[in-house]
């Protein structure tokens, strides 16, 4: 028998905080009519904003998850420098929401690997039962390659050998060019 969390939080991040400098939102934004209400307002201040897609997908898993558990859909938002601000910022705002609604379980809805460094935060609050990646269609292989790249990059500045072959072969035979 599957065991079902009796009170899940499905839980959007916005480690940036795209939602408080584009629309009159601040975090945590509680409950499927406000967070639908945000998604639009955002689209609507910025039709691009993955953040968009991400709070949608968010209320559409609320729903779902709702037909056989208590459920309560949140979007929660950090700072426009991230790092140790954002994260604090996003602790305040998980706090208020698990002392109101004390899940059992987080789905977390994400538009990218950014907000996706808030994970052991949230493991903290509750046991995450899904990470849920938002990826707009149209820009999945772009955004797949550039996530591919962003990876690479990370690992060859971490393993000095490698850094000399992919930045130091080029570099002096840019210099030698010029």
């Amino acid at each position: 028998m599957v065991y079902i969390k009796k009170k899940i939080l499905v839980l959007c991040a916005d480690r940036d905080d795209d939602v408080g400098r584009k629309t009159n939102f601040k975090g945590p934004v509680i409950g499927r009519k406000k967070n639908i209400s945000l998604a639009t307002e955002l689209g609507l201040s910025d039709p691009e904003e993955s953040d968009t897609n991400a709070i949608f997908e968010a209320v559409r898993v609320r729903d779902e998850l709702s037909k056989v558990s208590d459920v309560e859909v949140a979007t929660i938002t950090g700072d426009k420098e991230e790092g140790l601000k954002a994260d604090r910022k996003i602790i305040e705002q998980l706090n208020k929401i698990t002392e109101k609604f004390k899940p059992d379980g987080i789905v977390f809805v994400s538009d990218g690997a950014n907000d996706e460094y808030i994970i052991p935060l949230l493991s903290s609050k509750a046991n995450i039962i899904s990470v849920r990646r938002v990826v707009v269609r149209q820009s999945e292989r772009y955004e797949g390659f550039y996530f591919a790249i962003q990876n690479f990059i990370k690992h060859s500045l971490e393993n000095p050998k490698l850094a000399r072959l992919v930045f130091g072969l080029p570099a002096v035979a840019l210099i030698l060019f010029s």
